[in-house]
């Protein structure tokens, strides 16, 4: 499964850079992009065991072609895409995708299911993907956290907790001790009863070996705030010459913020927790006009992996989790001449470690190529894991996209589903679902077809698309 997580995790990378792109003749309200691509995937450098079962898709890659166009406006928080996969062997066998929507909700209508609209409630992924897990031992939640919207959906109560209590701080100010004990209640009160937070803890810490420690680290965060953070006294917020940093009564600074001209950077430096484990992350971003660079880094690491406080019966990992993600001259206006790169790296025990980079040139045509290493799976000198190759170029917009809730709800919710429910969507599809499964099959190599019904097996979704047990 990890082979599939990075490839897929590759995928998101390669389209969050088109995300990232903008054009300075268009309204800032929207942006439209029109694409074409292709993928490689290079199975040469994997070791034998996986090579073999990669092979039929790199084969399905290769003679495979993704057009679309993409439209979204941060005003609205809409996106419109529209994906079409076209086999180049016979193009009238191509499968069409229409993704629409705001991040809670997403709808998909699709040439396989005909004039069906199917509808993803992101409010409840993680519970999805749990039980995902706990049926058919498919860790869905790695995906689910690719997207930033389930995490902060997640903590979304957690951080009300915090602003409504708190308060904005726009000047330095003493943050008293009752505010922040009023806080840890909060916190308290939401741990116990946020479905949502709770979905997202227990969708992680059953694919962890370390799961008791995760939860008892989380579960605390409480008694964290107000013992080890601030020491049950005030903490002390100051704001000046386009800076902030959050300060406790021994003098270490817990938080910092500044801005300029030249980018913007923040970072956490937090005292150790009850178990040893210091957390910290840091966000900077910085722009000469032309490129932006970002670095984003988070540890949750012992202090001392010797030294573990507290009185716990069970063994102590090193690290939680550490990341790193460094994105370097990434153009600010496209189509460009210009090159650059991105490289993702997790270790510890709650997420899978990869060490994933990225490398990218750009013409003013409006041509891309990018090339992906996958260091932990692929041989030493290997060649990329994948390359993507095609154009990405800006197109006029038809209208800004702004979707309702209301409009995106009316739909089924495949996340939400019952026997009944089931059975007159399967009634509804099933004609034109056998049809443009088999059109497409027809026209695909043997040996993807191959790769693909042995994942189906492995993961018990062929007995489940069976109706068997």
């Amino acid at each position: 499964m990890k082979r599939i997580l990075s490839v897929f995790t590759v995928f998101l990378m390669v389209f969050s850079v088109t995300g990232a792109l903008t054009e300075d003749n268009i309204s800032p309200e929207v942006y439209s992009y029109q694409f074409s691509l292709r993928f490689h995937l290079n199975t040469d450098g994997f070791q034998p065991l996986v090579r073999s079962h990669l092979k039929g898709y790199s084969d399905l890659l290769d003679m495979l072609s993704l057009n679309g166009s993409l439209t979204w406006s941060p005003d609205t928080e809409s996106i419109d895409l529209q994906l079409d996969i076209i086999p180049e062997t016979d193009p009238s066998a191509a499968l069409s995708m229409h993704f629409y929507g705001i991040p809670e909700h997403i709808c998909m209508n699709s040439s396989l299911i005909g004039d069906e609209t199917i509808w993803f409630n992101n409010f409840v992924l993680m519970e999805f993907a749990l039980k995902t897990w706990n049926n058919l031992n498919i860790p869905l939640q790695y995906l689910a956290l690719l997207f930033p919207y389930v995490t902060q959906n997640a903590f979304q109560r957690m951080l009300s907790d915090w602003t409504e209590t708190v308060g904005p701080v726009t000047e330095s100010r003493i943050i008293q001790s009752d505010t922040l004990a009023e806080v840890s209640a909060r916190w308290t009160e939401t741990l116990q009863e946020d479905q949502r937070l709770l979905y997202w803890i227990s969708a992680l810490s059953v694919l962890s070996e370390d799961h008791m420690i995760l939860e008892n680290e989380i579960s605390g965060l409480p008694e964290y705030l107000l013992e080890n953070i601030s020491g049950n006294r005030d903490l002390t917020a100051v704001v000046g010459n386009g800076k902030t940093e959050w300060v406790n009564q021994t003098g270490q600074i817990l938080f910092g913020s500044s801005e300029d001209e030249g980018g913007d950077s923040w970072y956490f430096s937090l005292p150790p927790t009850n178990n040893g484990y210091i957390p910290g992350l840091s966000y900077s971003c910085t722009s000469d006009g032309a490129s932006s660079s970002v670095h984003m880094s988070g540890s949750y690491h012992l202090s001392d992996e010797n030294t573990v406080k507290g009185d716990n019966s069970y063994s102590v990992p090193v690290s939680l989790l550490d990341f790193n993600l460094d994105i370097c001259t990434l153009p600010e206006t496209w189509p460009v001449d210009s090159s650059f790169s991105a490289v993702l790296e997790t270790l510890g025990t709650v997420l899978p470690n990869i060490s994933i980079r990225l490398m990218a040139e750009t013409k003013e045509n409006g041509e891309i190529s990018i090339s992906v290493f996958d260091d932990e799976s692929i041989l030493p000198g290997s060649d990329s894991i994948l390359t993507c190759t095609g154009t990405i170029l800006p197109v006029e917009p038809h209208s800004v996209p702004a979707f309702s809730v209301e409009e995106l709800t009316s739909h089924l919710n495949i996340f939400s589903v019952n026997d009944k429910t089931v059975s007159e969507f399967s009634r509804q599809i099933r004609r034109p679902l056998i049809s443009g499964i088999l059109n497409f099959l027809d026209v695909i190599p043997a040996s993807a077809c191959q790769s693909i019904m042995d994942d189906l097996e492995e993961y018990g979704l062929l007995n489940l698309l069976l109706g068997e047990e």
